[in-house]
């Protein structure tokens, strides 16, 4: 008889093509009412909900990313941040790269009127401080800063945490890390973005102090961590609830959002 913790969970999970694929159906619907006038009439009640498409991709990015990693730890591999980041950047940066020199090169190609500095594309630090009244051309770029930073920092820890021999103590810093990211979100509705709630451009201070920074994206990417982490290193427990798991976590990030929101 086959032990479940001896079957290879490193194999594809082709769920998380569903997943992604629906992800990409909300974010498009959210986009696509903002520039539809609400119609057709069923389409506001829809789009009301596509913001969690995004946080969807980041679950789903801390999983993949995180799984990959982990599951060199787990056959006692150091990780290697040259190999690591070099397979990161030619998949991604080479397109990016090509998309900012149009945006740069051809002013038609801008949906607005002005663009950031160069420097802030080029160092992916688009996502802080942004003035979207000003400068929102290729904001859309923000998620992308977000997930190089998780790329930079994720495999930076994980090999301080192998050759430190914590490894085993990991998940006190996972713990650090969620209650980090709800204080500072909660520091940052709170004394940051709720002083500029009566401004006639308040919306543009939402942006700017909430969704955008990547410190409050730390949630979507840590659940995702924590689900591969569970997938991982006990396989058991991940053959008998993966699918409950995955099925829940649209529900999960909504809520979560949510009463964040309402604690505040």
């Amino acid at each position: 008889m086959i032990d479940k913790s001896e079957i290879k969970v490193h194999k594809k999970l082709f769920g998380l093509d569903h997943l992604r694929a629906f992800a990409i159906i909300l974010v498009f619907f959210f986009h696509y009412y903002i520039i539809s006038d609400g119609e057709p009439e069923w389409l506001p009640d829809v789009a009301s909900f596509g913001w969690t498409g995004v946080d969807l991709f980041f679950v789903l990015s801390g999983f993949l990313i995180s799984s990959q990693l982990f599951l060199q730890i787990k056959k006692g591999e150091l990780i290697s941040f040259k190999v690591f980041f070099i397979k990161r950047f030619f998949r991604i940066v080479p397109a990016y790269l090509a998309t900012v020199g149009i945006y740069f090169c051809i002013p038609y190609f801008r949906e607005k009127e002005a663009l950031p500095s160069i420097w802030r594309f080029l160092t992916f630090t688009q996502n802080f401080d942004l003035n979207l009244k000003d400068y929102g051309t290729f904001s859309h770029c923000w998620s992308l800063c977000v997930e190089e930073h998780f790329y930079l920092f994720l495999p930076i820890i994980l090999i301080f945490l192998q050759t430190s021999k914590l490894f085993f103590k990991s998940y006190w810093l996972l713990i650090g890390l969620f209650l980090f990211g709800f204080a500072i979100r909660f520091y940052s509705f709170n004394h940051l973005y709720l002083p500029k709630i009566n401004e006639e451009n308040s919306w543009m201070y939402w942006y700017k102090f909430i969704y955008y920074p990547t410190y409050n994206r730390l949630d979507g990417l840590l659940v995702g961590v924590s689900i591969a982490g569970i997938y991982q290193f006990l396989p058991n427990l991940c053959m008998d609830q993966t699918f409950k798991i995955w099925q829940s976590l649209s529900f999960i990030k909504c809520m979560h959002f949510d009463g964040c929101l309402f604690f505040m």
